[in-house]
């Protein structure tokens, strides 16, 4: 009775500090949440797939005029958009502001460059 006991316990520790240190799942998700007899499309190749239960399942490529008349429940993407900032996983990484002035005066100049041949 010790034995089962002690087992419970260590169970239970177990449990409990995989919960303290679990990841929140929206973190954790690098992809789409998708469900059982959901329908992707790949827009560049126009090619349809089903979600079964045994996994992703090709059905047909769609012809131009199907492309155009997808439901909005058809997924197109299996991945979130991609946040428009970077967020770096150390500060070393991240660039230094001596750059990013650079950058902004690279973009300011290519502004600049296209307003001439425009008038």
């Amino acid at each position: 009775m010790k034995s089962f006991r002690a087992h419970a316990l260590r169970t239970a520790a177990a449990l409990g500090l995989a919960l303290a240190f679990a990841v929140p799942a929206a973190q954790a998700q690098s992809f789409v949440q998708v469900r059982d007899w959901d329908v992707y499309v790949d827009l560049p190749t126009g090619f349809a797939y089903v979600k079964t239960p045994v996994g992703w399942r090709f059905v047909r490529k769609l012809d131009d005029e199907q492309m155009t008349r997808l439901p909005a429940s058809t997924l197109t993407a299996l991945l979130p958009p991609e946040q428009p900032e970077i967020q770096y996983a150390h500060p070393a990484m991240e660039l230094s502001p001596r750059m990013l002035a650079l950058r902004a005066v690279e973009r300011r100049l290519a502004g600049n460059a296209a307003t001439p041949a425009q008038q």
